[in-house]
């Protein structure tokens, strides 16, 4: 936001100079643009640096172009809501490259598949709802792990519904002291092995008294 903000800033003055008007989203999504085209254009040692990605969430009668229903939604991930229109013109100019999250409501639908990697359209999904670690109070958002409730070698399946994203720590915390996210979806509770709302004891009789 810090390198955004001042690219957001020089387009609104360019734009005004030029006599220009637009809403406020129309610049913020250009400014992402421009950003990512600027990373592109400055990668190290002569080489093309990794493309930005931007995530947008759209319920589908936004993007078709319908008034909003409700709560309806149309925003891009760590920044907030944009214009419909400006979904539209990312996806025509498929510069920077863009995934967009269609949802009903607050459902986005799991796909499974026999890879141990979740697919393109799951990773983009779990990127979604899990923009930083989801364990509570956990604002790590580099580097986070995929990391699957049900073990892939036991299972041999990647489903949606049962990946999350752990920072290295919370992983490391799960893999070698049997912490655990407390069962549901997005930012939860990461309890010790011993804490009734672990997974492992959330379904077991309670304790003599």
């Amino acid at each position: 936001m810090a390198t955004h903000e001042p690219i957001r800033e020089e387009l609104f003055e360019a734009a005004r100079k030029e006599g220009r008007r637009e809403p406020q989203e129309a610049y913020a999504a250009d400014a992402l643009a421009e950003l990512a085209r600027r990373a592109e254009r400055n990668g190290s040692g002569g080489k093309p640096a990794r493309r930005a990605k931007i995530l947008a969430r759209v319920d589908l009668t936004r993007l078709l172009g319908m008034p909003p229903v409700g709560d309806d939604v149309c925003e891009l991930a760590g920044y907030g809501p944009v214009a419909p229109s400006a979904i539209r013109d990312l996806l025509d100019t498929e510069d920077p490259f863009l995934a967009a999250v269609v949802t009903k409501g607050q459902e986005v639908v799991g796909v499974a598949h026999l890879g141990r990697r979740p697919n393109a359209h799951q990773q983009t999904a779990l990127e979604w709802l899990y923009p930083t670690c989801a364990a509570e109070g956990c604002n790590n958002l580099a580097y986070l792990e995929n990391d699957h409730r049900q073990a892939w070698a036991h299972t041999h399946t990647t489903i949606f519904e049962w990946l999350d994203r752990l920072c290295g720590h919370h992983h490391d915390l799960k893999t070698t002291e049997h912490w655990a996210l407390v069962e549901g979806r997005g930012k939860r509770a990461f309890v010790r092995p011993d804490d009734p709302r672990h997974p492992r004891n959330a379904h077991s009789p309670p304790a003599a008294a």
